[in-house]
């Protein structure tokens, strides 16, 4: 699902030390201990089931040792959660005084007004959802407090040689934040956030980098942006030098994608205006040395970068979601959400009507993203099924970009003189059973397209013919179908559809994944009274629920769209095993599992959540925490699962209590 860290080829030293001097475009050695160090702070979500969840993150700040409570980040942006669940973002290159830092504070606001929005999907269907918190009451702000383990924590360190760098991974976590009732009308959801951070991330997920250009070095083979996370048009929250592969980094600027030897891309980008090119660099974080033995620092990679009004532009709005329909050059966008461009409201998710429109012509420039071998795209290149990313005018001056007053949010990408439309092709996921495959192609008994049931899909003018769900036509080139599978296994497949009109094949492949390769989610939720015997069996080298509890409600195994009861018939009560960090030595891990405990506290609206990054810590505390007035309500571990061994390697573990 996430390229290997490995395949990013390593800089020389003195390179790597540019990395740490976020405050300055260029390499550079403190003469003086300045005080301060730098926290790259980057937000990312475990999915639940929603299909926005959209609020204010206000802030982050922190408690040191001896400096006290210090903010890290005071600048509030609008987050839709749902769109970090296969990416993490980089929220700020703070600058942070030198200290030891025991404790994390994050406050949320949900005010609708401010462009809280959370939605579920209902029948296939969006459906905003009536939000309360635990009380029943209509929510405002949340303040989440959280304590680091006592054996990670940030520490920025005194130095003269050169910046002491630490990264904070925060992520919170969807499934275990909230309980959504379907039952009524529309579905509440009673919220009870619970977030994690740690210096390492538990995942290895991509780092989105976005802001604008200041200045590039060819020979260096780097490039230097504000931070601006999101869609922000107004904060800089620092700066940061991103590090260019010459062989692998795709660029795509301007409608034109570049990759290869000798820094095309990058050459390209270096001649772009500085100051108002805003740039998005997906890269991989790569802890570094430095002249400092007891300091460390860091570089982010990249894979590949959007740049230019291919990203956006003063001019033009942005919408985002899945094609389920094309009728002539107008597609039908499920789960849409809108970009504005005048820094104000970022973007809010269409909830008037479950579909949006966008509008094509022959003008329309077409992109695909970290993709360079897709040649010739234009607005043809755009079917049924695709997810894209639209830029364009809208019809109406109405609130929301409604067409005619109708509720339709309707962007106009057809790329006339004045409007210069677009459409960028994202990699898309299928989700079904093997039917049959020979070298190059396979045939999909077709489930899900990006979770979205394969029912809401109208496939008419995708193929000459009828596109049957049941016989989906996969390319998959050079690509294998993985050891294992036959006939009948599950597979989710990454890529791109067809363009329109030219299937059979339906859809190109980029990925081909078992189920073993897939991000996955345990969950497990008690009644309202709890448990203070959660499970089965808790030694250091794993655990198991225990299924039989009398206030066991129910237990599911989520693999993107597959649900497995943990009750169903045939299956064994699964063990839980922690995954084991990843790194080099000497240096901070490139991966940490985490595992936490939380709990409303005695104040209103806040939640206390101790985080730990080995698994024999947890153990030893949750005896402690899960009792008669914290008992645990929920239970929600994220990671893989080995259908063969029933084995679920953990990657982080959060009981809420």
């Amino acid at each position: 699902m996430h390229p290997s860290i490995g395949r990013y080829a390593r800089k020389s030293l003195s390179v790597l030390l540019c990395a740490a001097a976020v405050f300055a475009s260029g390499c550079h050695r403190n003469n003086l201990n300045s005080g301060f160090g730098i926290g790259w702070v980057t937000l990312s979500s475990t999915p639940g089931d929603f299909t926005s969840y959209t609020v204010n993150v206000d802030s982050l700040t922190l408690t040191g040792a001896t400096v006290g409570v210090i903010t890290a980040i005071g600048a509030p942006e609008i987050v839709d959660f749902t769109k970090l669940n296969d990416v993490s973002e980089l929220w700020s290159a703070a600058s942070i005084p030198n200290d030891t830092y025991t404790s994390a504070t994050i406050v949320l606001d949900y005010t609708s007004t401010n462009g809280a929005n959370i939605s579920v999907m209902v029948n296939g269907v969006p459906t905003k959802a009536n939000v309360v918190d635990t009380t029943g009451a209509q929510v405002t702000t949340q303040t989440i407090n959280i304590t680091f383990d006592p054996g990670y924590r940030p520490i920025i360190q005194p130095t003269f040689a050169s910046s002491s760098a630490i990264r904070l991974a925060l992520n919170f976590d969807l499934a275990a934040s909230n309980v959504v009732n379907m039952a009524t009308s529309p579905p509440t959801v009673t919220i009870k956030p619970f977030m994690t951070v740690a210096t390492s991330a538990p995942d290895t997920k991509l780092v989105r980098v976005r802001g604008p250009l200041i200045n590039s070095s060819i020979g260096a083979g780097t490039y230097t942006v504000e931070v601006r996370p999101f869609f922000d048009e107004a904060n800089s929250l620092g700066t940061l030098s991103i590090f260019n592969d010459p062989n692998a980094t795709v660029y795509t600027i301007n409608g034109t994608t570049y990759v290869g030897a000798q820094d095309q891309g990058l050459s390209v980008l270096s001649q772009t205006s500085a100051g108002s090119t805003m740039t998005a660099a997906y890269t991989t974080y790569q802890p570094t040395p430095t002249l400092n033995a007891s300091v460390t620092a860091g570089k982010f990679n990249s894979t590949y970068v959007i740049a230019g009004s291919t990203l956006e532009d003063f001019y033009t709005w942005g919408l985002e979601g899945d094609v389920i329909a094309r009728s002539g050059n107008t597609l039908t966008v499920r789960g849409a959400t809108l970009q504005f461009n005048n820094g104000v409201t970022p973007y809010i998710t269409n909830i008037d009507t479950p579909d949006a429109a966008v509008l094509l012509g022959p003008g329309t420039t077409v992109t695909a993203d970290d993709n360079a071998t897709l040649k010739g795209l234009d607005y043809n290149s755009v079917s049924v099924g695709q997810h894209i990313i639209a830029r364009g005018i809208c019809n109406s001056v109405l609130p929301g970009c409604q067409s005619g007053g109708s509720g339709v949010t309707t962007l106009d990408a057809t790329g006339t003189v004045t409007n210069k439309g677009s459409v960028r092709l994202v990699s898309t996921q299928l989700w079904g059973s093997l039917v049959s495959s020979v070298p190059g192609s396979a045939v999909l008994n077709l489930q899900t397209i990006d979770n979205w049931p394969v029912s809401n899909y109208n496939f008419t003018g995708n193929g000459a013919g009828a596109v049957a769900p049941a016989s989906y036509a996969v390319n998959t080139g050079s690509l294998a179908i993985p050891a294992g599978v036959a006939a009948g296994g599950l597979l989710w497949i990454d890529g791109t559809t067809t363009p329109f009109g030219s299937a059979p094949p339906d859809f190109n492949a980029s990925a081909i994944n078992p189920e073993l390769s897939v991000p996955a989610r345990l969950q497990v939720d008690w009644t309202s009274a709890g448990t203070t015997a959660p499970f089965a069996t808790l030694t250091n080298a794993g655990l198991t629920i225990d299924l039989n509890n009398a206030n066991y409600s129910s237990g599911v195994i989520r693999i993107g769209s597959e649900s497995i009861d943990l009750k169903s018939a045939g299956l064994v009560n699964p063990q839980i095993v922690p995954a084991a960090p990843i790194g080099d030595a000497g240096l901070p891990a490139k991966f940490l599992p985490s595992f936490a405990i939380g709990n409303l506290t005695s104040t209103a609206n806040t939640t206390a959540i101790a985080v730990y990054n080995t698994f024999s810590s947890f153990v030893t505390q949750a005896p402690l925490s899960i009792v008669a007035a914290t008992p645990a309500l929920h239970f929600v571990a994220e990671g893989v699962y080995n259908r063969g061994t029933n084995t679920f390697t953990a990657s982080s573990i959060d009981v809420v209590n």
